[in-house]
């Protein structure tokens, strides 16, 4: 893996769910919150669902929008469907969505579109995201920009991530609330080292 590029950003293309929906997560995720958890979804940490997430020269981040617009033109909308709760092997307890055809197809237009425009394609730099790094998280990586791409594409929410050593022993309680949403917002994010998002670039509606 390179060292960090310079005038370089992360950007996190991903889903935003409705207002009550996103309302919810929030709820949920202040729930767990504790002295074992590292963060809790509030007004700077919100509910998104990753959909594509790279490195990408500033100098590129526009062509990065225009090519994120020209990926949605064909989508309509469609349900994403809450398909329970997964804890990972990083820590983090997310809200699981089916992978639905539309999911993929929308993930794999994404790809498609705007890749070929990542810093450093075919030896990225090692995200914070990409821990714990598998051979084919570092294939996808090498091949997109993104870890978690293709067979790995895992929709989610995010809730929170237990500090090292404060993971549970038993899975925690969780709501069986339905947290299922109409797609109409797709927006493109700066994010930080660790993939969480910080400054919004554009904002898609979907119909």
């Amino acid at each position: 893996m390179n060292q960090k590029p310079k005038k370089s950003t992360i950007i996190n293309i991903c889903i935003i769910p409705n207002e009550a929906v996103a309302v919810r997560c929030v709820l949920l995720s202040q729930s767990l919150a504790s002295g074992s958890t590292l963060f809790a979804l509030d007004g700077s940490r919100f509910a998104h669902m990753t959909v594509f997430m790279a490195r990408f020269a500033n100098e590129s981040i526009q062509k990065v929008v225009d090519n994120v617009e020209a990926a949605l033109k064909p989508v309509s909308t469609f349900r994403c469907q809450h398909a329970g709760y997964f804890l990972t092997e990083g820590r983090y307890l997310e809200i699981s969505y089916r992978r639905s055809p539309e999911l993929i197809r929308l993930h794999e237009s994404i790809i498609n579109h705007v890749s070929r425009f990542r810093i450093n394609p075919g030896d990225p730099y090692e995200e914070g995201y990409f821990t714990p790094y598998t051979e084919e998280q570092q294939q996808n990586a090498r091949e997109t920009g993104y870890d978690l791409a293709r067979n790995l594409f895992r929709p989610h929410i995010t809730l929170t991530r237990y500090r090292e050593g404060g993971v549970p022993s038993a899975f925690p309680a969780l709501p069986e609330t339905m947290l299922s949403f109409e797609l109409s917002r797709v927006c493109v994010y700066k994010a930080d080292d660790n993939g969480a998002v910080y400054e919004r670039m554009h904002e898609f509606h979907v119909r």
